[in-house]
């Protein structure tokens, strides 16, 4: 008979191990119609609650503020959403007039760029658009409100000095420090592209510089996403002369923007080996879909976090970070 000290030998600890990340994958694929959503509305209100903590530094109470908070919110969610449904309407009628003249060089193989773009839009399911945006609105407003009250009950539960608790915050805090730089040097990216194609005078700009600034979360590939419609766009529109001017605008975009104006506003990286990084993007949109691609570097540093704690997986959380990860554990 075993005794209560028993226990698993390391090997067997390991398998069991993987065998719970493999189970905890395959339930995550199942589920990302709705985990998708939840954990998209959860990863916005954590980004939302400093906005609450300013208000309160300046002065106003703490109801006040999140009255500001919530309505501020509900009214920019709601705006946005109209836009997408009216620009993406838009869009659809325009659709027939996207391509490009067969006697320029390329053309077929712009044509064809362009076809297997449009099959990949939900185009023709505004309804769940609305939807999805919807309860993405609501869940990020209830969050917001139950923030706060979820923070005092964890400290409540598991003490102020809780180790866990305490990395939990700094994590979180981190996050939030990263994502705020991120969207200010995304929104620069925005009002350039968009500034740009109004300059052009071509239709549906708003719509591209929002994408853009959407797309510019995700790292390395992001702007070049982002910058596949405009450049396509242009093409159709004006000629291959144009579309190799709208390139050119985003490598020059692109280059300052991460070669000065980042690495200025932060003086730290991701500390994730750029193979890691690069991989977890589409491992995370297998698992969730195109909003893993937006959640993918921060479920990955929360499962790094995570595997630290931990004898048995701390080699593979050293394993998954850059070199100055390793060295700031050390």
């Amino acid at each position: 008979m075993m005794g209560d000290d028993f226990v698993l030998p390391p090997f067997l600890r390991q398998i069991v191990i993987i065998a719970v990340i493999f189970v905890a994958i395959i339930g995550m694929k199942m589920a990302s119609p709705i985990l998708s959503l939840v954990l998209l509305s959860i990863f916005i209100s954590i980004l939302l609650y400093p906005l609450l903590k300013w208000l309160e530094k300046r002065g106003l109470s703490y109801n006040v503020a999140m009255l500001m908070v919530l309505v501020g919110v509900f009214a920019l969610g709601l705006g946005i959403l109209a836009f997408l449904v009216v620009s993406l309407s838009q869009l659809i009628m325009e659709i027939p007039t996207f391509s490009i003249n067969t006697s320029t060089l390329f053309a077929e193989y712009g044509n064809q760029i362009i076809e297997f773009i449009l099959s990949l839009l939900p185009l023709g399911s505004l309804t769940g658009i609305i939807a999805d945006g919807t309860f993405i609105l609501f869940a990020v407003i209830f969050l917001v409100y139950e923030l706060p009250q979820i923070k005092n009950r964890l400290i409540k539960g598991l003490g102020e000095d809780n180790p866990s608790l305490i990395k939990s915050f700094a994590l979180v805090g981190d996050f939030i420090k990263y994502f705020i730089i991120r969207a200010k040097v995304n929104l620069f990216y925005g009002v350039g592209v968009a500034t740009i194609l109004f300059l052009f005078d071509i239709n549906l700009a708003l719509l591209w510089g929002l994408l853009t600034f959407i797309l510019g979360f995700i790292p390395y590939i992001g702007i070049i996403l982002a910058a596949i419609p405009p450049v396509l766009v242009a093409w159709s529109r004006y000629g291959i002369e144009s579309a190799i001017l709208m390139a050119i605008f985003f490598v020059i975009l692109n280059t300052f923007a991460e070669s000065y104006l980042f690495p200025k506003l932060t003086g730290k990286g991701l500390q994730l080996s750029v193979y890691v990084v690069f991989a977890s993007l589409f491992v995370w949109a297998w698992i969730l879909g195109p909003v893993g691609f937006l959640l993918g570097i921060p479920l990955t540093l929360i499962i790094i976090k995570y595997l630290e704690n931990y004898e048995e997986t701390h080699w593979l959380a050293l394993l998954l970070m850059s070199g100055e990860g390793e060295k700031k554990d050390d």
